[in-house]
């Protein structure tokens, strides 16, 4: 479990990152995880959004009463690593690196597509000679626990039409539909370049409501 800080421990640094993991967990979901009573779980959660780290909202989902769901506030994500200085850096790698010939004529969107796709470039360049395992999932996982050191946090899980990558605890989900760019495209280019196969997003319906995003690696991933 990643750490928090010294003054968060115990079961409260158990809640925080389950809530990073899960998104958003009613007390019931927490309360099963936890092995602990509702009424426990509820002080402990009191406290957290008293500190501004755990924030609450209704869910109306038919007849009845509606479901409080909890999840973390900015301030409680931010409690948690997220290799910003080493993505920065990359991100400022590639701007300085840009060429006049290569920016003319392109738009803003159009100038940071480039500049995440050759940054995605670069990492896959970087990890795919360390990618190890002889089948498609066991390569899949060896590229993920990789890209780990960026701070992307993926999940890899078989499934009948190929594996799925799923991604949790990640910096673009906290962007807003406003953004020029698309930084998921980012991600997926990386996983395609890794494994040597074709990666596309993953249809939302299929993403388990613990992650963000996902993709689907067809079932031919190159062995190596």
């Amino acid at each position: 479990m990643t750490s928090v800080p010294r003054r968060i421990d115990g079961t409260r640094e158990e809640i925080l990152a389950l809530l990073r993991r899960r998104d958003r967990m009613s007390v019931e979901e927490l309360s099963k995880e936890l092995g602990l009573a509702g009424a426990t779980v509820r002080r402990h959660l009191d406290v957290l959004q008293r500190d501004n780290f755990v924030q609450v909202t209704q869910v109306r989902g038919g007849t009845g009463r509606p479901k409080h769901l909890f999840a973390l506030t900015e301030a409680g994500a931010d409690l948690f690593p997220h290799h910003y200085v080493r993505m920065t850096q990359r991100l400022l790698g590639e701007i300085v690196g840009l060429g006049a010939t290569e920016t003319a004529g392109r738009s803003g969107p159009e100038i940071a597509r480039l500049i995440f796709s050759r940054m995605a470039e670069r990492i896959a360049a970087e990890y795919a000679p360390q990618v190890q395992g002889r089948s498609p999932i066991e390569r899949a996982r060896s590229a993920v626990d990789l890209v780990a050191r960026e701070g992307i946090d993926f999940e890899v899980v078989e499934a009948s039409e190929g594996i799925h990558v799923l991604g949790r605890g990640c910096p673009c989900s906290r962007l807003d539909d406003s953004t020029p760019a698309n930084p998921c495209e980012h991600d997926r280019v990386m996983l395609e370049r890794l494994l040597g196969a074709p990666v596309r997003p993953l249809d939302s319906s299929l993403v388990p409501h613990d992650f963000h995003c996902g993709y689907l690696v067809a079932p031919a991933v190159g062995a190596g």
